[in-house]
């Protein structure tokens, strides 16, 4: 009978560690085993479509004793005549503090609404994120929850919310997305995203995590995916209404080491 309990345990010991791997990895701020980039350039870090025309657009990073405190650079976006214009500050920065269980995320200037924000962890995993205004209220809250191999996200804010669902492999990498959007209750949009072409390169943006929802999605798999394609379905189904779809491909550089280089 003891020997059953020991080989029970044992296995259950091994079928979570799975998905615990996954969510530890990409709140795990001070782990020195992980890369810490001091330049990115907007190429890479976002979408190559939009920005590959200037080489002199780098985020910089800033970290202390392991820990990730400053990242400096902005890329903003103006719409103009129904078309987007982008542009890169280099003065706008976003600061990083550490409090015990909580991550503090803050931007030197207020960012698509957003001033702060609050990641609130447990046994080294992200559970919950409070964002908060220019009036230092918190008017969108995140929720995290993790089962084998899939993490969700419910995000709400207002009479809005979100369910985002991350989907992954058996080598930890983030294959599929699915992005539900509601209001007032009513489903209103379905959008689908497929991560492609992984390298075998480690990742580095596992430090950048909690800096914004972009490198948070970055920082998911154990490696680095080169494409993406998605579809957007609007809801509820409209016949006339043809579901939209896309793809964006990077195209990397790699290091003798076999490392992704992210800036020029």
């Amino acid at each position: 009978m003891k020997k059953l309990l020991y080989i029970l345990l044992a296995f259950a010991v091994i079928s979570c560690s799975g998905t615990d791997d996954i969510l530890q990895e990409e709140t795990s701020q001070n782990n020195s085993s992980e890369l810490q980039p001091d330049k990115i350039w907007v190429y890479y870090a976002e979408l190559p479509i939009i920005t590959n025309v200037n080489q002199d657009w780098n985020y910089k990073f800033l970290y202390e004793n392991g820990l990730l405190k400053r990242m400096t650079g902005r890329l903003n976006k103006v719409n103009s005549g129904g078309s987007n214009i982008y542009f890169f500050s280099n003065d706008i920065y976003t600061s990083v503090s550490y409090l015990p269980n909580q991550v503090v995320v803050e931007h030197s200037e207020m960012h698509d609404g957003v001033k702060k924000i609050v990641h609130k962890l447990q046994n080294n995993k992200l559970i919950k994120s409070e964002v908060y205004n220019n009036y230092n209220e918190i008017y969108q809250v995140k929720n995290y929850s993790y089962e084998a191999n899939k993490i969700s996200v419910h995000t709400k804010w207002y009479s809005w919310d979100t369910y985002d669902t991350y989907f992954f492999d058996s080598n930890k990498n983030l294959i599929k997305s699915e992005k539900l959007e509601l209001s007032g209750n009513v489903q209103t949009k379905l959008t689908k995203t497929d991560y492609l072409n992984f390298d075998t390169a480690k990742n580095p943006y596992k430090k950048l995590s909690l800096l914004n929802e972009n490198f948070f999605v970055k920082s998911l798999s154990e490696n680095n995916y080169r494409k993406i394609s998605y579809t957007t379905q609007y809801l509820p189904n409209d016949p006339q209404i043809l579901p939209g779809n896309g793809y964006n491909e990077w195209t990397y550089q790699y290091n003798s080491d076999g490392q992704v280089v992210l800036s020029h």
